[in-house]
């Protein structure tokens, strides 16, 4: 089944180069529709979603972000050139201390992804302590095949040890990490086909046990 239509690109690509009010109001009714045809498809995914994650079995319908941007931050630009939807148990709110999954639609800049992107200082901070408990369970997960063909985690990492950590302690590569995440790129016509539901759904089960593995941290801090 085809959720994404040609006239969502066309839309992102439109707003680019016509970022103002009086074009947005003109053409509501294109974002509408854009914006519906992502609803359906993040419906259908999260039910997808939580047949391997319990976690979503009685979460929060998926959360879906606005298109208008922060008015300290716009510079002029009030709206985003992206849509993006973000699944995770406690919805907005619990997206800086709980692992989700996350899908970004642009035009020819799509990705999914997800894990602890930017998590809090404390939820950090308990990451690397079970990294130095038990150092052998993060690098079955993230050197599992299912996992790599997918993934590989953000490359932002501290220059130096974080506070209270050796410079030689032996994990010292994985307790530099700042995010604890992986993501994907993705082609225009990946997301125009029949088959990215069942796909971005098999990708996601790649990611299930490293988002489980920070959201039992998560559940401690």
């Amino acid at each position: 089944m085809t959720y994404f239509t040609k006239k969502t690109f066309r839309f992102l690509e439109d707003i680019k180069l016509n970022n103002n009010r009086d074009w947005f109001v003109e053409n509501k009714p294109r974002y509408e529709a854009a914006r519906k045809e992502l609803k359906k498809f993040a419906d259908d995914l999260m039910d997808r979603l939580a047949l391997f994650d319990e976690s979503l079995r009685d979460a929060e319908t998926p959360y879906i972000f606005r298109i208008y941007r922060d008015a300290r931050y716009s510079k002029g630009i009030p709206y985003k050139t992206n849509l993006a939807v973000f699944f995770l148990k406690g919805g907005r709110p619990a997206m800086c201390e709980r692992a989700g999954y996350y899908l970004h639609l642009q035009p020819d800049n799509s990705f999914f992804g997800g894990g602890a992107y930017r998590p809090t200082a404390k939820w950090l901070s308990a990451i690397r302590d079970e990294i130095v408990s038990n150092p052998k369970k993060l690098k079955k997960i993230i050197h599992h095949p299912d996992f790599e063909k997918y993934y590989c985690l953000v490359d932002a990492k501290l220059k130096t040890a974080p506070r209270g950590f050796a410079k030689d302690h032996p994990e010292i590569e994985l307790l530099r990490y700042k995010s604890f995440a992986g993501f994907h790129p993705l082609s225009d016509a990946q997301v125009l086909g029949e088959d990215f539901l069942e796909d971005l759904a098999q990708a996601f089960r790649a990611l299930y046990p490293l988002n489980n593995w920070l959201n039992q941290i998560a559940l401690r801090v």
